[in-house]
């Protein structure tokens, strides 16, 4: 239990209706099968065109100009994002608790650059872990308190037209790549992003884990920028999907070629579908850790901020593990920073 001030945001999933809980796997279903279509859009493009199956080709090109063309969100945009908020509804518990002045009701969250009377810093949410699918980042992604924060995820989903005009619909997303997130950072941007990336996929068990220590690029940024980090811990992420252990070498290896590594499966009647553990979903975002301005950090500065970003991580895990797992199973819990 944590003695920090802490604001909680609960959803009240318990009663949920049928009707409900089915729009929520349908919502998270969805997110999920454009995540897998993404990858594989490219390749399926090239077969519809070899093959002479154009109604396929027409399809993927319509989705493709949908999602490049400038346009800005409207009636269809707004109801797009209502349906993905039941993705909640889902979930037999689901719950965001904010300590400190990451309460982004209290904080003031702005999307649009700083003026010179605002003193207010900038915030990075780090999302652990990414699990399978990134659920619980996808359940921030459409949270009404998170509207100003731009989310930002791999390249190699942000060009598919899939998942880019899925994102678009519903939410501000951001591409991850060290020139877009600078660009971001130089507006002052809130963003969020799952900094495990497709390593902290590849490596989701049942033991809650998380692939950061060799992740210190974000820290340098945010250093470079002036930036306050939140690091965020998502409990009952990586009991959504079972995901086959093991080959840690060859998968990780697979990973550094931008491509996940994951061999997964949800519901027994729905595979696409998270499981539905019975601790739900509990997301809490640590107090914000105030990094420095620092235009050219050294290494050993680097090093310092992202061993104080593990701890804090490893902080928030400790104090709130009891309250997603439940007491006594909570009390057997670790962290593993890989």
């Amino acid at each position: 239990m944590s003695s920090r001030s802490t604001f909680t945001i609960p959803y009240e999933t318990s009663n949920s209706t049928l009707v409900e809980s089915l729009l929520g796997g349908l919502a998270v279903s969805m997110f999920v099968a454009t995540w897998i279509s993404s990858l594989f859009s490219p390749i399926l493009f090239v077969l519809s065109i070899r093959n002479e199956k154009y109604l396929i080709t027409a399809f993927i090109t319509t989705v493709a100009i949908a999602a490049y063309l400038p346009w800005k969100k409207g009636p269809i945009s707004r109801a797009f994002t209502s349906f993905l908020r039941t993705h909640a509804m889902y979930y037999k518990k689901c719950a965001f608790v904010f300590c400190g002045e990451s309460n982004p009701e209290e904080a003031k969250l702005k999307s649009k650059s700083k003026s010179e009377s605002d003193t207010s810093k900038p915030m990075f949410f780090a999302v652990h872990p990414h699990g399978a699918f990134c659920s619980g980042w996808s359940l921030l992604v459409t949270a009404p308190f998170m509207t100003s924060v731009r989310f930002c995820f791999s390249p190699a989903l942000y060009y598919s037209p899939f998942f880019k005009l899925f994102c678009r619909l519903g939410v501000k997303p951001g591409k991850a790549d060290k020139a877009s997130m600078i660009g971001y950072m130089k507006k002052g941007e809130n963003l969020a992003l799952p900094p495990g990336g497709f390593e902290e996929a590849t490596i989701t068990g049942r033991q809650d884990r998380a692939y950061i220590k060799k992740r210190p690029g974000f820290i340098k940024l945010c250093l470079k920028h002036g930036y306050s980090v939140v690091p965020v811990y998502v409990f009952g992420e990586n009991l959504l999907f079972s995901n086959v252990q093991g080959m840690w070498k060859l998968r990780l290896w697979i990973n550094s070629l931008g491509m996940p590594a994951v061999a997964v499966w949800g519901s027994a009647f729905l595979p696409l579908a998270p499981q539905r553990h019975p601790c739900g979903i509990h997301i809490v975002a640590g107090e914000p850790l105030d990094l420095p301005k620092i235009e050219d950090p050294t290494r050993e500065e680097v090093k310092k901020w992202h061993d104080k970003y593990m701890a804090e991580l490893t902080k928030i895990f400790e104090e709130h593990k009891c309250d997603a797992y439940g007491e006594e199973e909570g009390k057997t819990m670790k962290l593993e920073l890989w």
